[in-house]
């Protein structure tokens, strides 16, 4: 287990510009347990416990709330060691990664086509070794009108996937196609993919942890 924490560690020097990278184990830090929903997931700005993994891969841990919205987005993050302390505030520029309660959220740049500029933060669905899933503060959520029932009120109708330093669309319409595309290249992967029950877009979670965890 020191192994793979080495390894982690080593990893974190890597920018995230090519992958967000991740050792997956029981001891793992950062892991996300299996069955993160598709809706929309919020930082508050209620304190809660965090860390925060700077530029040099230090961490710091303490107490982490949101800070300076536009919408949903989170412009900074306000950080102290313990209730009574002064804040510091981190920008996107300032760190590679943020932990707010359970969620991960990714410092990436803001324009995903060249992965290059100036950083903003990105709530992360999924932090992986070899693929990334993160949510896109673009995408529509599945909503009802007055007199409508359902389901999956709130879902996230597309997703960003990271991969090899490149960004693509996951599409609730095209999941199947597109998710194929991207993990084609993971003979297990394809072999558990002809399970249609499985390869649905409410399972993506699922359906990336088991690429990263079996991706040579």
């Amino acid at each position: 287990m020191r192994y793979l924490k080495i390894i982690f560690f080593t990893l974190l020097l890597f920018p995230f510009a090519t992958n967000a990278q991740l050792i997956f184990g029981e001891n793992a830090k950062f892991y996300n347990s299996y069955n993160n929903p598709t809706e929309e997931q919020f930082v508050g700005a209620s304190w809660k416990d965090g860390t925060i993994v700077l530029n040099d891969d230090s961490e710091i841990t303490g107490d982490v709330r949101g800070n300076t919205y536009r919408g949903s987005d989170i412009n900074s993050f306000k950080y102290r060691k313990m209730k009574g302390e002064k804040a510091q505030t981190f920008k996107a520029e300032d760190c590679k990664l943020v932990i707010y309660d359970d969620l991960r959220i990714i410092s990436l740049p803001k324009n995903l086509k060249k992965m290059s500029g100036k950083k903003r933060f990105f709530v992360a669905m999924l932090l992986g070794e070899h693929l990334t899933i993160f949510q896109d503060p673009d995408a529509n959520t599945a909503s009802s009108g007055s007199n409508e029932i359902i389901l999956n009120e709130g879902q996230m109708l597309n997703f960003l996937a990271l991969k090899d330093g490149e960004v693509s669309k996951l599409t609730k319409m095209n999941f199947r196609k597109q998710i194929k595309n991207l993990c084609s290249d993971n003979a297990a992967w394809v072999t558990k993919s002809a399970d249609k029950k499985w390869l649905k877009y409410d399972n993506m979670y699922e359906i990336a942890a088991f690429y990263n965890a079996t991706k040579e």
